[in-house]
């Protein structure tokens, strides 16, 4: 049976189409990138980081990806939560960056920290490494997530580990839900809908369209303190599965 997510063969024009976004996208990157990195150095956090957000906001534009919010009720933008999102393609970052309302950073694979500009930019901005290869050094991470959310700062986690291959959920890694359990703050699932049909890894082709950036109901920290880590990975999983099996969902 063909999975549903499986793209058919690009035509000639989708490729011209993608070659051409993919060249006002670097030139945007080229631009925006630095323009945000010196932002970051001279004023503080508080001042730079709405500029940062429409910044993110403008580059997914450049793209030619319409991103539609939904579920922006569901939560407080002035508290701190721990987002859970899937992970689809090497724009994420800059949607969720851009479309989440609250103060927000990201936990973000350490690999990403020595990319030629971009690691620079994350690294100024307050995102933090955390590895795939080393247990220990993923704890320091976590906890220093911890320590920023006790600080305010609303933190995004990824608990897939990775971007997914066949627009499929990869398994849920445990160390967020310990995260979660440990620092005691409300979670708010959500899903990037429609990211692989524009972006997916192991293929540059970019098909401009519309990704839906859907925010669930906050799961409370009441509720997460009666689950184990196992039963908070489920629950978590099932309320992002069924955003992205929603075919209706109120603006």
């Amino acid at each position: 049976m063909k999975n549903p997510n499986q793209a058919s063969q690009p035509s000639l024009s989708e490729k011209i189409i993608s070659a051409g976004v993919w060249a006002i996208g670097l030139l945007n990157f080229i631009i925006l990138i630095p323009f945000a990195t010196l932002l970051m150095i001279i004023f503080k956090p508080n001042v730079y980081d709405n500029t940062v957000k429409f910044l993110c906001r403008l580059f997914i534009r450049s793209l030619f990806i319409k991103v539609v919010p939904q579920g922006y009720e569901n939560f407080n933008p002035g508290k701190t939560y721990i987002f859970m999102s899937n992970h689809v393609n090497i724009f994420d970052v800059f949607i969720l960056n851009g479309f989440i309302p609250n103060f927000v950073r990201g936990v973000e694979l350490e690999d990403h920290f020595r990319w030629f500009v971009y690691g620079a930019a994350i690294r100024r901005f307050g995102n933090i490494p955390i590895s795939h290869k080393n247990p220990r050094q993923a704890l320091v991470s976590l906890n220093k997530a911890e320590e920023a959310l006790k600080s305010g700062t609303s933190i995004i986690i990824l608990p897939e580990g990775g971007r997914t291959l066949d627009g499929n959920f990869k398994p849920f890694k445990r160390g967020a839900f310990r995260l979660a359990k440990n620092a005691g703050f409300d979670i708010v699932p959500m899903v990037l809908k429609d990211a692989y049909r524009v972006k997916r890894k192991g293929n540059n082709l970019i098909r401009p369209g519309t990704v839906y950036c859907r925010f669930g109901e906050v799961i409370p920290r009441e509720v997460i303190d009666r689950m184990t880590p196992d039963e908070l990975r489920e629950t978590i999983r099932d309320a992002m599965q069924g955003l992205l099996e929603r075919r209706v969902f109120a603006h």
